[in-house]
């Protein structure tokens, strides 16, 4: 099979393709103009390219612009090049959405394919911080901090100051308050080094080829076209399409700069081995990248009543639900100066963790604000959808497919819309009335669609191989209500009763337990577990100890984490002698995808070496400096070991929750993903109609198909749920057909 190397230029990253440039194996890289050839050759070659190996970088983007330009031109003219106005009012025709699916024969993601490996730390990079640090010495130890603390450029390539530490400045609590200039009155301040990845083509080139490549950004600016995520037919490329156009026709730098990708793309292919492809990911990102450009149905009418409830909801708040200033002084109106304390910010973590019954006994005119606020801010983020579903006319969702170092789909963010304006349906809750919005299939078409029974839970119980837990989980009940029986005192029915209710009701104790169950999972701390459960830390650690004793499986997978990933010990106790215990470079979920720490805890043992051996420079500039530091007295460079080794055990404390975590987040995105890569595999490889298009939403699958798929679709569920049976024993799936809408699942 031949392999085709390829890549796209648009207007913006959602508008028109201007360029499809493309090479067949080892042969002449071609740029293809398709406003200047023919719209029957760029037919042939989207044909042509769909009936090869297809090997491209961040496939889903490229594979929606294949699929908007077959889509749109197979109903222009054929033997003339495609006029721009005739494109646009084509462009909002169902047909050129509906009428064909692309599909290649076998697809890499070069990409995704790093994400896998070389590249998995690029992604959701989290902050380091070491606080409290004596402000004299700030200066000095940020020099230190910058020489010893060697990082690939890659993880700094999108910050415009590249890689730094900054000053952060505290409040009189400690508190970090912003990136600006120390006042020098204060003794104490925080040092704080923010990633900002690229996980781009060419700054992986630059990174693993060590070339001097040229960037968009270097290139004249082009006049930006009005795009919107959620309506990707939106024609707000139109004023701009000439210049668009013009520069990648004339523009030899943009020329080469396009060429340059195809050997960019190949060389890449050749770095990483020259891998068979074929894999779920890359199959996945094609699949997505041409859903996008499809859409699922929406149900405009049941939108618009939903956006005027939410609406009212609003309204009713109280006050601007998105003006933390107005929120703050609305909340504060009914508090004294010592309540006041609890509520520093108006953050919804912060709100949430007001509804609680202490509040509500004890200042109730507060709860009901806080509440208020809360469900306006939730009712606001419905009405922001609703009004981009009735302005689009259909759900385009655009996924991640490798979106977290576990290897899950994500939507690009929390919440319901993601920072590019694009719909995450991932944010949308069970139960949700929004979800009634939803018909996903067109009138010709049938929704069929479920989601794992307990799959968190089943895949724990394969992961803590605990007799005990599975006895328990066989006789039918519920872990979360045992869980909450044990943690409050209550019986497992007593528990169960109050299913329904929300985690913030004063009585929503199942809920609090199911959150409390998943932190345990996962390596929260007492203090965490305490919190989402309301309840005192002595008290959790006391009946978390009991649980243990009953389920000793997990006991012994959260001493494995320790094990495995405590580089940084203490034997004799918090306040004496740290040691250095060489750690494992990664975790390998049972289905075997690894998840890589090997930065992070470069990064751990270079702040362990500085706090123990303080440079003399440091020592120099520390002579006769004494500081307060927490509730203790100390020397200048004693308070910046103790900075040092604290951000060493907090990077440490983010490894070891990342890899209890990843022992059940992998193959709970795993399964989910394979049986999706599954049931594409039904779609006829090339160009043809639609038979199946599924939407991903955490251990959920919609699958719209062809009436005539429905039972093939069914076949493969059940033959991908046996497949992982032998790994998960209790991995279960309810399969519906002929759902009127996803409420219905």
């Amino acid at each position: 099979m031949r392999k085709c190397f390829f890549d796209t230029e648009s207007i913006g990253f959602r508008g028109p393709t201007v360029l499809i440039q493309y090479a067949f194996d080892d042969g002449e890289i071609v740029l293809h103009d398709i406003w200047n050839e023919r719209v029957i050759d760029t037919l042939n070659l989207i044909e042509e390219m769909m009936g090869s190996y297809l090997i491209g970088f961040n496939l889903t983007h490229d594979m929606f612009h294949l699929a908007r330009t077959y889509g749109v031109l197979s109903m222009l003219p054929k033997l003339e090049p495609p006029n721009v106005f005739d494109y646009r009012d084509c462009e909002e025709e169902d047909e050129s959405r509906d009428a064909f699916c692309l599909k290649p024969k076998k697809a890499l993601d070069l990409m995704l394919h790093g994400r896998k490996g070389e590249f998995q730390s690029t992604l959701n990079q989290k902050d380091i911080n070491i606080r409290r640090v004596p402000i004299q010495l700030a200066n000095v130890l940020i020099k230190e901090l910058s020489e010893n603390v060697e990082l690939p450029d890659i993880y700094f390539a999108k910050s415009k100051s590249g890689y730094k530490w900054k000053i952060v400045d505290l409040d009189e609590d400690g508190v970090p308050v912003g990136d600006r200039d120390v006042p020098r009155h204060k003794e104490l301040c925080n040092l704080k080094l923010s990633f900002n990845p690229s996980t781009a083509l060419k700054a992986i080139i630059e990174n693993v080829l060590k070339r001097e490549v040229v960037t968009l950004d270097d290139l004249p600016k082009l006049p930006s076209p009005d795009e919107k995520g959620h309506f990707p037919a939106h024609g707000g490329w139109l004023d701009v399409f000439h210049a668009h156009r013009n520069a990648w026709r004339d523009d030899d730098r943009r020329l080469k700069y396009a060429r340059d990708d195809v050997v960019y793309t190949r060389d890449l292919f050749k770095y990483f081995g020259s891998p068979d492809g074929g894999d779920v990911d890359s199959s996945l990102a094609c699949a997505v990248g041409v859903s996008y450009w499809r859409g699922f149905r929406v149900r405009t009418d049941v939108a618009k009543e939903v956006l005027e409830v939410a609406k009212d909801k609003v309204a009713r708040a109280g006050c601007n639900v998105n003006a933390p200033r107005q929120v703050r002084q609305f909340l504060l109106e009914c508090c004294d100066e010592f309540e006041a304390l609890a509520i520093p910010d108006t953050k919804n973590e912060t709100l949430k963790n007001l509804l609680n019954p202490e509040w509500e006994e004890s200042n109730p005119k507060l709860y009901e604000r806080v509440q208020r606020v809360v469900d306006g801010r939730r009712a606001d983020r419905e009405r922001d959808l609703c009004e981009k579903l009735i302005d689009a006319g259909r759900l385009y969702a655009s996924f991640k497919v490798i979106g977290t170092k576990s290897n899950r789909m994500s939507g690009g963010s929390e919440g319901y819309v993601s920072r590019g304006g694009s719909i995450n349906p991932q944010g949308i809750k069970k139960g949700s009335l929004i979800r009634s919005i939803f018909d996903l299939a067109a009138p010709d078409e049938q929704l069929d669609g479920g989601d794992f029974s307990g799959h968190e839970v089943a895949i724990a119980e394969a992961r803590f191989k605990d007799e005990n837990l599975r006895q328990f989980l066989l006789s039918g009940k519920k872990f979360h209500g045992l869980f909450g029986s044990v943690m409050y005192g209550m019986t497992y029915e007593e528990i169960m009763a109050t299913e329904e209710l929300n985690r913030n009701d004063t009585n929503g104790f199942y809920q609090r337990a199911k959150t409390g169950v998943f932190a345990w999972f996962y390596g929260a701390h007492y203090e965490k577990l305490a919190e989402a459960l309301w309840l005192d830390v002595e008290i959790v650690e006391e009946r978390i100890l009991t649980l243990e004793d009953k389920f000793p499986g997990i006991k012994k997978a959260r001493e494995e984490i320790y094990e495995n990933f405590a580089a940084l010990r203490q034997p004799a106790g918090i306040g004496t002698k740290v040691e250095w215990h060489e750690p494992a470079q990664f975790v390998e979920s049972f289905l075997g995808f690894k998840r890589y720490f090997a930065m992070e805890f470069a990064v751990i043992k270079i702040l362990f070496e500085m706090a123990q051996n303080p440079s003399d420079e440091l020592r120099a500039a520390s002579k006769g400096l004494k500081v307060k530091r927490r509730d203790r007295l100390q020397t200048g460079s004693g308070a910046v070991a103790s900075a040092l080794y604290a951000a060493a055990f907090n990077v440490q404390a983010q490894v070891m929750r990342a890899a209890a975590n990843h022992h059940i987040q992998s193959p709970g995105g795993e399964t989910t993903k394979v049986m999706q890569a599954n049931i594409w595999d039904l779609q006829p490889s090339g160009v043809s109609s639609w038979k199946v298009m599924c939407l991903n939403v955490h251990d959920e699958l919609m699958t719209v198909c062809d009436p005539s798929y429905s039972d093939k679709v069914k076949e493969v569920v059940y033959k991908t749920v046996e497949y992982f049976r032998s790994a998960i024993p209790l991995i279960k799936m309810e399969w519906k057909k002929e759902l009127k809408s996803w409420a219905e699942k």
